[in-house]
């Protein structure tokens, strides 16, 4: 009788549960239970354990006690196991995975022979890939084509890539690629939808719309669980929250009660300033350099075209030494494009109006010249590093700018790889396993890896995304540490226009590939960020 209540009242049930994790527990004996009507968010910090706990309830996740029990789907409760097509799960990971099976180096989405045979986002999106029936099982099993076509459209319409359909799913930016996952993932008409770190990467208009189709999702009775490390990107339909730290279950409740948990409001701390550091650190850092008339970066009417497409429209900019720039603008506005140019990962580079420190990239020597004196950072690049490499070689492969450690490097190279993951506090982790250290602390790593070469220009891509408050200010305030130590110039890309580092003078933003704006910031001790 008790069993029959709960299978009413109830969609899903963690009796007493303890997951097994790398040889070692995780969630030891949780208890909690998700009640038809609610609406539940998953709130911690990064390296909390809260992506493991999806896999678990998604069943790929082993347990060593306890039992889930699913009472969303009738098939569920008849055999006690989580049915494969009714828990869907959108995450990093899985765009990860995404990105390295559609593109084998992480520059390959400028060099179009290379992305030659890899799918297109209308492929991706079709009925056999979605459902992943095989064209050769005579007895595959087949939904209905005009429901999936007009669900297809419809989801597409919620989340704007309809203009996406005929470009290859490797050239996507991170957003796009993100928008395009959660179709797929609808597409399946789960029953249940796990959304781990969803607004990553979507910069502000893209993050409203998709709180627009969660809360359709919500209001059309689909139970959406979300994954996050913050409180400001909570859906209003949220009614409770499971808080979670050191992989356990910290406290379960209503919304309003869980937010007053001292985590909870560690989480949500609005302690960054417009620049993320004190006022006299801010002025310490805009003083240490005077600009001058030395020029980093300059594009002269650039143009850059994807088929009949331009992604960049005669483009104008000039950043000199001693300026230190913000690059802003929502998916798909360019920024991406740009970065690739001043990188050299694109090959358009070698035939535009682009001057490196005063010089135009006209052959592959001077480019690879030029890129020594560049650090990088970015979620491609975060994408595809190879997890098990050691944090020392990961540093030592910003001498190389590859990912991934392929020539012999030199003792006084090591030696200035281990200064920098001192510096960063990471000396104990130089013989760590890149994929084994936190999400915080891989990108300090990354960090040291652009920084290991002395560069004059460090671009960093996004590199707080994914981030909690704590980890992103303290990349903010490392970021400054590093740009006033070392005077290097810096051109930063980030979706949060409010998180920036206090050194940041000019800011330039784009839009729809042209120049919308460009203006000194700024420096302003009342303003907060939120």
């Amino acid at each position: 009788m008790a069993e029959t209540r709960a299978a009413k009242n109830s969609l899903l049930v963690l009796d007493d549960i303890t997951i097994r994790w790398n040889g070692r527990t995780a969630f030891a004996r949780s208890r909690w239970t998700w009640r038809r009507g609610e609406q539940w968010t998953v709130l911690g910090p990064n390296n909390s354990g809260k992506s493991l706990f999806a896999l678990a309830l998604c069943g790929k996740a082993p347990l060593s006690r306890g039992e889930i029990r699913y009472y969303f789907d009738a098939q569920a409760q008849q055999s006690g196991a989580v049915p494969e097509q009714s828990i869907a799960l959108l995450s990093p990971h899985l765009q990860r995975e995404l990105a390295t099976g559609e593109s084998s180096f992480y520059q390959s989405r400028w060099h179009s022979g290379v992305s030659e045979g890899r799918r297109t986002v209308a492929q991706f999106l079709s009925h056999p890939s979605v459902e992943d029936i095989n064209p050769f099982q005579l007895d595959a099993p087949k939904g209905d084509p005009r429901l999936f076509r007009e669900n297809r459209r419809r989801f597409s319409r919620w989340l704007g890539i309809e203009h996406l359909f005929r470009r290859k799913l490797a050239v996507l930016s991170n957003g796009e690629q993100r928008r395009v996952l959660l179709v797929h993932t609808l597409l399946r008409s789960p029953r249940l939808l796990i959304l781990d770190d969803p607004f990553g990467g979507l910069d502000q208009s893209t993050r409203a719309r998709l709180k627009t189709v969660i809360r359709r999702l919500m209001r059309s009775g689909l139970p959406v669980l979300l994954i996050t490390n913050r409180p400001d990107e909570l859906p209003p339909q949220t009614t409770h929250l499971l808080l979670v730290r050191n992989r356990r279950i910290i406290a379960q409740g209503t919304r309003r009660a869980v937010l007053q948990h001292p985590l909870a409001r560690e989480l949500g701390a609005k302690g960054f300033s417009l620049v993320g550091t004190p006022p006299m650190a801010r002025r310490a850092v805009s003083s240490s350099i005077k600009t001058s008339r030395t020029a980093l970066v300059e594009l002269n009417h650039v143009t850059v075209r994807l088929g009949n497409q331009r992604i960049l429209d005669d483009v104008t900019w000039t950043m000199r030494r001693g300026e230190h720039w913000a690059l802003l603008g929502p998916n798909g506005s360019g920024k991406t494009t740009l970065l690739s140019l001043i990188q050299g990962d694109n090959p358009q580079a070698y035939a535009l109006d682009l001057r490196l420190f005063g010089r135009k990239p006209e052959t592959t020597q001077t480019l690879w010249q030029m890129r020594r004196r560049i650090g990088w950072l970015s979620p491609e690049l975060h994408l595809h590093y190879p997890a098990g490499w050691l944090c020392l070689d990961v540093v030592c492969s910003g001498f190389f700018n590859t990912a991934g450690l392929y020539e012999p490097c030199g003792s006084r190279q090591r030696a200035a790889a281990r200064n920098w993951l001192r510096r960063f506090g990471l000396a104990g982790q130089a013989k760590k396993a890149f994929g084994e250290l936190s999400l915080g602390d891989q990108r300090l790593v990354l960090l040291a890896r652009a920084m290991v070469k002395k560069p004059k220009l460090l671009v960093l891509d996004e590199p707080c995304q994914g981030l909690d408050a704590a980890h992103r200010l303290s990349i903010l305030g490392t970021v400054d540490k590093v740009i006033r130590q070392t005077r290097a110039g810096l051109l930063f890309v980030t979706h949060h226009a409010r998180e920036m580092p206090a050194c940041i003078t000019h800011l330039l933003k784009l839009k729809s590939g042209r120049v919308w704006q460009t203006r000194r910031k700024r420096q302003s001790t009342g303003q907060r960020a939120k």
